[in-house]
């Protein structure tokens, strides 16, 4: 790899960055820059210092700066049915506190100036609003149609929230049918609703008092100590963590306020420390994630798999316990599981035109922190992504490798390089020196703009990136002061979670990827990010903004995060030690930065029939010598066979590692996404910015610039996608929600209950004969023939409703399989689209299928066991429609 020099250019960014090993820095310190300081026993922000006083203790004085700038101004949103649907994108509602007022639905406002005080703790606030035009409609109409187009039916209507930025409130659209606090009630006057709350709600642990301590380090766990106290405290800080997670039923918990645990939260945690420190645990907790012999999806939009299809990382934490323990039943266990259900997900979430899978991110599971507004659970569906795509290609090379272990022949591991070519075919960006997040779009897909580091981390790790992407996606991904944000660039209006936000996890795949690239100033960088965190909030945190470095300000958080605590912990065998797992033995590559030079021990680390005590001296990347039981050994490797008490020693070559080139900067936003009202071929963007550029894609290709709120489109014969992508000077944003063209000739509408059986219990009224109700019991089988004058490609697609549960989680999605004249072409996915909402309809995903001049027929089949959802019983829907339009 090159040693790249572009370390000057990045440092005019607006803060300045400074590492251990520069000369304006003692050895002491471990990463600096305008905003904090690690040293190896503390962390100084200001007047804030966390101090480790030994390694069973850290005090931290941090005082979170939520509270002394509690704006007066609220800014908020309103909600029918747990939607964000009553405005526009960028558009709000203001009231400044203490001002009385009725806000009218559907009207926005500009942000108000004002000189007031920031509000004190629990400051009593009432909002009230006139519903007027939505009860008028609903009398008049039966339904109202919200600004964003959304439906709203009479006997559908479940009420309206209120969404915010203030506390308690949050910008959780989708889960606000779960917080009647935030709800608006009718008053006496006619067509008012309004709502009490209290604003600025104290921290539930007070600042300044967020130390940790123990009496002793836990003798269940291998035993750490290094010439950095702030490391071995943060490591027995971590430990103490993990064991607070322990679940009564033997498995894991996801922190302290989830005692559950999911699948990929677990299967992460596992990758990165728990299957080597407690593999019983670990493997216990994966058992728990298989049900029929197929790993569950557990979270997702949309109903869960296949929107959400990231289970696939179980097969990493699978691995990572059969390499330490050598366990055959486990091998065998975990491969039957595994094999079963990318199978499943062969046949259901894999796209054979661009050879990726389809489905949400992996990890980025809340739609509205990581998508456009306007993507629906089927858009998600659509899209393939970074993240997840890479954990398939993964898995598949380790089912390919399981087999080989159990002497069965497979072809899995040609699967994976079929995954990994796509992936750097469809998603890197050599404009840009990074992978894109996703691409999205529908039927003819483009790049997203946005950036997921989970993605690229495990995309270097795991070999997907070859070495000069990996060393050029380090060096170029935007690092912000409090660590690598999980996603960026930031959606504006958003509250921090994925979005605006630093995880603790992903910094800690960040730092092994960057190990991995010789990125010696994106590790200590990344260090800084994590130990500042963990050493001030006295706990391994969910995440933290990051905008400001705290932990308050967040749309949810949690005190120590399973996945949080296992990367910290991972920093020390993974990264200093360079702990490998092989299915022979271990091999050693340790990094250590030179800042962190000196002498490391881990004792007690127990290894199928051994027990190793292993002391890491100096720093580098370059082994000088290693010697196993005072005799030297030339290949850093441990064997798997020995057995007994071990001592490990390794000597670096006190020399710096490769490269130090980063892309510093502050948090930025991205451009608003274009809201566009269209009248024919005329185009008009309701949200245009004034000196704004947008990109026009027709049919997934860029053919113009747009610099003007209104537009005209050309004449089209053929079905076309449009899309609009705004422009800054330094980030695109996301697309507008994409605008088809269909002439007339290029679309049959196939009405369903001409060829299977009519009605549905779920709709009253003679609306219910429009409707073929399907499940797993009801019109399994359903022909339609059709008839076409010209043969070739055809989009297919189905109108359905899925009221089985809310658009963003349970476990409902209904699946079918799509057949042409006997062939599989593919899964009509139909998300869920709101909790007893049979009257709200939509798309399916769009798939191609090849037809005959003249006679063909379309298949819409309950095929087990790849059409098993989630729920296993209910997997159920309304068809209105199926809708063939002519490719070109």
């Amino acid at each position: 790899m090159r040693i790249s020099l572009k370390l000057a250019i990045f440092v005019t960014a607006s803060f300045l960055f400074a590492s251990c090993g520069e000369k304006q820095m003692s050895n002491n310190v471990i990463s600096q820059n305008e905003f904090y300081t690690v040293t190896g026993d503390s962390v100084i922000q200001g007047k804030f210092v966390a101090t480790a006083v030994s390694p069973t203790e850290i005090k931290s004085n941090y005082v979170s700066p939520a509270d002394a700038a509690f704006s007066p101004v609220i800014e908020f949103r309103l909600s029918f049915n747990s939607r964000d649907n009553e405005l526009l994108v960028g558009q709000s509602h203001f009231a400044v506190v203490g001002t009385d007022s009725i806000i009218k639905v559907g009207v926005p406002q500009k942000r108000p100036s004002t000189n007031a005080k920031p509000l004190a703790h629990n400051t009593p606030w009432t909002l009230r609003v006139d519903l007027s035009p939505v009860l008028k409609s609903f009398a008049d109409k039966g339904y109202y149609v919200t600004a964003t187009g959304d439906s709203i039916f009479k006997e559908e209507f479940k009420g309206v929230w209120i969404a915010g930025s203030a506390a308690p409130m949050t910008w959780d659209f989708d889960n606000l049918y779960h917080t009647d606090p935030m709800k608006l009630h009718p008053t006496a006057k006619a067509g008012i609703y309004e709502i009490t709350m209290l604003l600025n709600p104290p921290a539930e642990k007070a600042d300044g008092n967020l130390s940790w301590k123990i009496n002793a380090p836990s003798k269940d766990y291998p035993q750490y100590s290094s010439d950095q106290t702030l490391i071995d405290a943060l490591y027995n800080m971590s430990i103490d963590n993990i064991i607070k997670d322990y679940r009564p039923d033997g498995t894991f918990r996801a922190g302290s306020s989830w005692d559950g645990v999911w699948t990929r939260d677990v299967s992460y945690s596992e990758y990165l420390s728990l299957a080597f420190l407690n593999p019983t645990r670990s493997m216990n907790s994966l058992k728990a994630k298989v049900k029929n012999g197929r790993i569950i999806q557990d979270t997702g939009t949309g109903g869960s798999w296949p929107i959400s299809s990231d289970r696939e990382v179980w097969a990493t934490a699978a691995w990572e316990i059969y390499k330490v323990t050598g366990d055959k039943n486990w091998l065998h266990y975990a491969f039957n599981v595994i094999k079963a259900s990318i199978d499943d997900d062969r046949n259901v979430v894999w796209d054979r035109y661009l050879g990726l899978m389809h489905g949400e991110q992996s990890f980025l599971d809340w739609r509205e922190q990581s998508y456009a507004k306007w993507m629906q659970p089927k858009d998600i569906f659509e899209s393939m992504c970074l993240g997840t795509n890479v954990v398939f290609a993964n898995a598949y090379y380790i089912l390919g490798e399981m087999g080989d272990e159990l002497g069965i022949k497979n072809n899995y591991s040609e699967l994976g390089d079929h995954i990994k070519d796509a992936l750097n075919q469809n998603l890197w960006r050599e404009d840009k020196g990074y992978y894109s997040e996703f691409l999205y779009g529908g039927a003819y897909p483009v790049q997203s703009p946005g950036i997921d580091n989970l993605g690229q981390a495990l995309s270097v790790i795991w070999n997907i990136a070859d070495d000069d992407r990996a060393e050029k996606l380090i060096e170029n991904t935007p690092f912000t002061p409090y660590g690598i944000p999980a996603i960026f660039p930031r959606q504006q209006n958003i509250k921090p979670y994925h979005n605006d936000a630093v995880w603790p996890f992903v910094q800690a795949f960040w730092n092994l990827a960057a190990a991995k690239a010789g990125n010696e100033n994106a590790v200590r960088r990344g260090l800084g990010a994590m130990y500042r965190a963990a050493a001030f909030f006295g706990t391994n945190k969910e995440l933290l903004v990051a905008s400001t470095g705290d932990y308050r300000g967040s749309a949810v958080n949690n005190d120590r995060q399973l996945w949080s605590a296992a990367g910290n912990v991972a920093m020390i065998f993974r990264l200093y030690a360079g702990m490998d797992f092989k299915t022979n033995g271990i091999e050693f590559n340790p990094f250590v930065p030179t800042c962190l030079a000196g002498k490391k021990t881990i004792t007690g680390f127990k290894y199928r029939n051994s027990v190793l005590n292993i002391t890491i001296q100096g720093s580098g990347n370059d082994i000088d010598v290693m010697t196993i039981d005072g005799k030297e050994c030339e290949d850093n490797f441990f064997p798997a066979n020995n057995s007994g008490n071990h001592n490990i020693v390794i000597k670096l070559k006190n020399g710096k590692s490769m490269s130090q080139a980063m892309n510093l900067m502050p948090v930025s936003d991205m451009p608003l996404t274009p809201s566009i009202a269209w009248n024919g071929k005329n185009g008009n963007i309701a949200n245009y910015v004034d000196g704004a550029k947008y990109s026009m894609f027709i049919n997934g290709e860029m053919k113009q610039d747009i610099d003007s709120p209104h537009f005209v489109l050309d004449d089209f014969s053929n079905y076309t996608r449009i899309f609009l992508v705004p422009q800054n000077k330094q980030w695109s944003g996301f697309m507008a929600r994409p605008h088809e063209i269909i002439p007339a000739d290029a679309m049959k509408i196939y009405q369903c209950e001409k060829v299977a059986v009519a009605g549905t219990n779920f709709i009253k009224g003679p609306k219910s004969k429009n409707f073929v109700e399907i499940s797993t019991s009801k019109n399994t089988d359903i022909n339609i023939p059709v008839i076409v004058d010209q043969p070739g490609s055809y989009f297919v697609d189905v109108r359905y409703a899925n009221g089985c549960g809310p658009i963003n989680t349970d476990n409902c999605c209904a699946i079918r399989s799509l057949f042409a004249n006997g062939h599989l072409q593919g899964a009509i996915v139909m998300p869920q689209r709101g909790s007893g909402e049979w009257l709200n309809t939509g798309f399916s995903n769009m798939l191609i299928v090849e037809l005959v001049r003249g006679k063909n027929n379309l298949e819409i089949k309950y095929v087990t066991p790849q059409n098993i959802n989630m729920n296993g019983t209910t997997n159920t829907a309304l068809i209105d429609y199926v809708r063939l339009i002519k490719k070109k």
